[in-house]
């Protein structure tokens, strides 16, 4: 298990390290072919396509966490008949977000009446092919979460390694031939097709996975439903988070402030990719401990742990984009996008603490605990998207970007007293743990920081160049400074084999 899990994060951090390479060479001639305008109503797309996943209704969790328990209890019977149910549920669910998109195509006119005639035709085409897309998607993806509740997570991070290569190469193609957004969106729904079915044929030759509804058990699915209505509720949350912000800009300000937020999104993407990897291996694992009974003190052992790890990864990330980012951004992109640095800082900063906390939510989600985190996550995104149309008014995108920094700020800190009040978890701690690791981070960061305005970097060779150089820096920093005794061991045990393996 553990070998299983260090080598699919080992392929996962490939996969995301390849993917924003990819992206990143890729984003400049998809900006420059399709233009601000198109670029931004894609991004608008992708904004509302979000909203209409979470008809899933939080169900993709509860697929994870009830396969591990029957997996857990050895109940094959069991699984197979929640399966059938979860298979049924889905295809519904995807019908209704079909309907759901067609109805909202005919009310595009009066929702973004800020865009032109030809802005609303690419929109709506562009809108449909996506949610086919979705539609399709809802039953196909139940496959890939059975994957996962049987912690097959080498065969799941080749699978999305594959996809990382081809969806960006794909849509390098069709730009080339001229088919623009509308063939975008379409590699996409032959990608995800093409992979639903390698998917399920996995299910059944490897894990000899079969689907049986033998009945609809409503007791079951009450207590599914239970579960999942507040996964779904932070589902929302999240969305309003990440996607709010694109459609609120489109009703405001039209589609070219689009398309500036939507680079600091990406950039926040890619920071949230490369820091969340641990956390998404950790539900069926948590699952079987709880249902095993591991006590508080063995969980937060984990906790500390992966938040440690996450602080060392997160530290990296956005003390290297702090120092070098606005550099990147002008080579990348030129100084049309230059703003996009500024609005990447004020959502991504706020954003470190929920990133080394993000186990949390995952454990509470195993010991189905996830009532009240959803109930504060959604409670504070309320919040920011009123602050949000209210700053939106005085300070532009900039607004959008304070409005989401505020409600981050807030959450995490109502996060931290359910924790240590409620759930009675050691948080003085916890934190205590992660300070020492940012300690030598901050430090560090202004040392570099005050060097560099020293020098101007105005090239990529240049740019790589110090990137590299401060990366050796990080590391033994990090190695003299942040590593407890523990995590010496742990990244010196697998160097010391490797280098007996060479004797040898």
């Amino acid at each position: 298990m553990k070998t299983n899990i260090k080598l699919a994060a080992i392929i996962t951090y490939a996969s995301v390290f390849l993917g924003v390479i990819i992206s990143l060479g890729s984003t400049p001639f998809i900006v420059s072919t399709l233009g601000k305008s198109e670029y931004g109503l894609f991004a608008l797309v992708n904004s509302i396509i979000a909203y209409i996943v979470l008809l899933d209704l939080g169900f993709g969790s509860a697929v994870i966490r009830f396969n591990a328990k029957y997996i857990s209890e050895n109940d094959s019977a069991g699984q197979r008949n929640i399966n059938g149910m979860f298979l049924l549920l889905f295809s519904a669910i995807g019908l209704l977000s079909l309907l759901a998109s067609v109805i909202l195509v005919f009310n595009f006119d009066s929702i973004f009446s800020s865009l032109d005639e030809a802005e609303l035709g690419i929109l709506k085409t562009i809108f449909i092919i996506a949610a086919i897309n979705v539609a399709v998607s809802f039953p196909l993806n139940i496959f890939s979460s059975i994957i996962t509740a049987y912690e097959r997570f080498v065969y799941l991070k080749i699978i999305n390694l594959i996809r990382v290569v081809l969806s960006p190469a794909m849509m390098v193609l069709v730009l080339l031939f001229d088919f623009r957004s509308t063939g975008m969106v379409t590699v996409a729904l032959v990608l995800n097709l093409a992979i639903g079915v390698i998917n399920v044929v996995f299910c059944r030759t490897k894990l000899n996975l079969r689907v049986r509804f033998h009945g609809f058990d409503t007791k079951l699915f009450k207590e599914i439903f239970s579960y999942s209505s507040y996964i779904l509720l932070s589902s929302i949350a999240f969305q309003i988070y990440t996607n709010a912000d694109p459609l609120i800009i489109g009703m405001f300000l039209g589609a070219t402030p689009i398309a500036i937020f939507a680079i600091a999104a990406q950039l926040n993407t890619y920071i949230l990719n490369f820091s969340n990897v641990l956390a998404s291996f950790y539900l069926p694992k948590l699952t079987k401990m709880i249902v095993k009974g591991a006590d508080q003190a063995a969980l937060m052992l984990e906790l500390v742990k992966i938040g440690r790890i996450q602080a060392l990864i997160v530290g990296y990330i956005v003390s290297g984009f702090v120092l070098f980012g606005q550099s990147f951004i002008l080579i990348w992109l030129g100084q049309d996008y230059k703003y996009a640095y500024t609005v990447a800082l004020i959502i991504i900063i706020p954003q470190i603490t929920s990133i080394v906390q993000s186990l949390f939510a995952t454990m509470l989600e195993a010991m189905n605990m996830h009532r009240v985190k959803a109930f504060i996550y959604f409670s504070v995104a309320i919040l920011k998207v009123a602050l949000t149309f209210w700053f939106i008014r005085i300070w532009g995108i900039t607004g959008c970007a304070i409005a989401t920094a505020i409600g981050m700020i807030i959450n995490v800190c109502l996060n931290n007293v359910y924790y240590k009040y409620k759930l009675k978890f050691d948080i003085l701690h916890f934190w205590l743990q992660i300070i020492r690791v940012f300690i030598p981070v901050v430090l560090l960061s202004g040392v570099c920081g005050f060097l560099l305005s020293f020098v101007s970097i105005t090239s990529y060779v240049y740019l790589g160049m110090y990137v590299i150089l401060y990366s050796l820096i990080y590391v033994l920093t990090m190695w003299l400074f942040g590593l407890n005794g523990a995590e010496k061991q742990m990244v010196a045990g697998p160097v010391r084999k490797m280098a007996l393996r060479s004797q040898a």
